[in-house]
């Protein structure tokens, strides 16, 4: 499976702190994932008594960075989004903004993985899935036939996503998560 890190790399525009606080504008793009290593000295291209760089600017976080930031943070979050498969960016970027805050960034891609249900078109979709795959084989080939094959997918997902799951609407279907 592909992960971010061949397809995309999230970027950021460090610019020097003191500088900017002096009123010029000196920075450089970079990869995010070595925003931390970058010094003072290697933005202005020679030692400095200037000491703090800052996070200006980025792209390719798929949302899961929001507004300016320290270099390390940014290179944390760039670490873990070159650690997923390139389908789970945008709901690892759904998942940070909604339960993030409530998890230390160094277990967020773990905590995703464990909460993250995929992609449906529908929550009755999803509810349907569901009930198949927690399903023993035998009740699996049931299921195919009456009553099961008339169950309202819907209702049933109401039932199934007021007791835990949560759904969030993208374009095309919902992305479900089972949060701890």
């Amino acid at each position: 499976m592909p992960t971010l890190s061949t397809a995309i790399r999230p970027r950021v525009w460090l610019g020097c702190l003191a500088c900017y606080n002096g009123g010029r504008l000196t920075g450089e793009w970079y990869d995010a994932d070595i925003a931390n290593l970058v010094t003072p000295a290697d933005l202005h291209g020679r030692e400095t008594s200037h000491e703090e760089l800052w996070v200006f600017d980025h792209e390719d976080f798929y949302g899961v960075l929001e507004g300016e930031c320290s270099p390390h943070e940014a290179a944390e979050i760039a670490e873990a989004l070159a650690s997923l498969s390139a389908d789970e960016a945008a709901p690892f970027a759904v998942w940070v903004r909604e339960w993030g805050v409530h998890a230390e960034r160094n277990h967020w891609v773990e905590r995703f993985q464990d909460e993250y249900r995929g992609f449906h078109k529908s929550e009755g979709d999803f509810a349907a899935e569901w009930a198949e795959d927690t399903s023993e084989l035998e009740d699996q080939k049931r299921m195919q036939v009456w009553p099961f094959n008339a169950i309202d997918w819907d209702y049933a997902a109401k039932e199934l996503f007021s007791g835990g799951f949560h759904s969030e609407e993208v374009s095309g279907g919902i992305y479900v998560f089972d949060p701890q």
